[in-house]
C-alpha cells in the first residue's frame, strides 16, 4: 500500500513549489491548484516508490508540463482581480500612514492616477518574473539580483510618482485633522484584515519597523542626522532580522 506521509524527494519538492508559483502566476483558482497539487503529490510519491524519478511524470521539460496543466484549467479573473485589489489597498495604507507622519494626507491628481498604476505595472512585472523564475532552472545568484531588481523597479515606479507630483502636481484632496485620524485608522484597519486575511503577519511588521524607529527618534533629543542613521539602521536590521526568522520557519516545514 502506498504510504503518502513518505517524504518526497527534493527533486519533486522543488518541481510542486515552481509548479504552484507558476499558476498562482498564471492566475489560476487557488482551491484548483492545490487539488491538482495533491494529485499530483500522490503519482509522484508513487514514481518514487517505485524508484523513478520526476521525470517519469512531468517528462524531460517540466515548463512545457507547467505550461500544458495552465492550458487546461481557466483563468480565475474574479480571484486574481481579489488580490490585485487587497495588494492596492494595502499599498494605499502604507502611503497614507507615510503622509500621515510626514505632514498630513494630501494627495495631487497626478498621485490619485499615478500610485495606481505604479501598482499595477509593478504587479505585472512580478507576475511575468515568477513564471519565468519558476518555468527555468536559474542559480540562486541569479534569483536574488532577479527579485532585487524587481524590488528597484516597483521603488523606481513610485518614486517617479513622487518627483512628478513634487514639480508638476498640485493638491486635489487634501485631509484635515479629523480626516487624517480618520485616514489612518482605516488604514491600520486594512492591514490589519490583510494579517488575518493572508494568515500573517507580515502587513503588520512591516509598517511597525518603516515608521516605529522614525517616530521613537522624533522624541529623542539627538541631532537629525544621526535620527535618520538610527531610524534607518533599526529598520533595516528589523526587517532582516524577520526574513531570517520566516526562511527558518519555512525551512522548519518543509524538513
Amino acid at each position: 500500500m502506498l504510504d503518502l506521509n513518505t517524504s518526497l524527494s527534493k527533486d519533486s519538492q522543488h518541481f510542486l513549489g515552481n509548479l504552484r508559483l507558476y499558476l498562482i502566476a498564471n492566475g489560476k483558482n487557488t482551491d484548483e491548484i492545490e487539488e491538482i497539487m495533491e494529485e499530483l503529490e500522490v503519482h509522484l510519491t508513487e514514481a518514487e516508490s517505485n524508484d523513478k524519478s520526476v521525470e517519469h511524470i512531468v517528462g524531460s521539460s517540466p515548463k512545457e508540463y507547467m505550461e500544458k496543466i495552465s492550458a487546461e484549467m481557466p483563468v480565475d479573473f474574479m480571484g486574481s482581480l481579489k488580490y490585485i485589489v487587497m495588494i492596492l489597498f494595502g499599498a494605499a495604507s502604507y502611503l497614507i500612514m507615510d503622509k500621515a507622519l510626514n505632514g498630513g494626507i494630501e494627495f495631487s491628481f497626478l498621485e490619485l492616477i499615478g500610485y495606481p498604476l505604479a501598482g499595477l505595472l509593478s504587479i505585472a512585472v512580478y507576475m511575468i518574473s515568477f513564471r519565468y523564475m519558476a518555468s527555468h532552472t536559474i542559480s540562486m545568484v541569479r534569483q536574488s539580483v532577479l527579485l532585487s531588481t524587481l524590488g528597484i523597479i516597483s521603488i523606481a515606479l513610485f518614486a517617479s510618482v513622487m518627483i512628478l507630483s513634487g514639480t508638476h502636481g498640485t493638491p486635489f484632496v487634501k485631509l484635515e485633522n479629523t480626516g487624517n485620524v480618520v485616514a489612518v485608522i482605516a488604514a491600520i484597519s486594512i492591514l490589519i484584515i490583510l494579517s488575518i486575511w493572508s494568515r500573517t503577519w507580515i502587513s503588520i511588521i512591516i509598517p511597525i519597523l518603516l515608521f516605529g524607529p522614525t517616530l521613537i527618534m522624533d522624541n529623542t533629543h539627538y541631532q537629525e542626522s544621526v535620527k535618520v542613521v538610527l531610524s534607518s539602521l533599526i529598520t533595516m536590521l528589523g526587517i532582516l532580522l524577520y526574513c531570517g526568522i520566516t526562511l527558518k520557519k519555512l525551512k522548519n516545514v518543509q524538513s
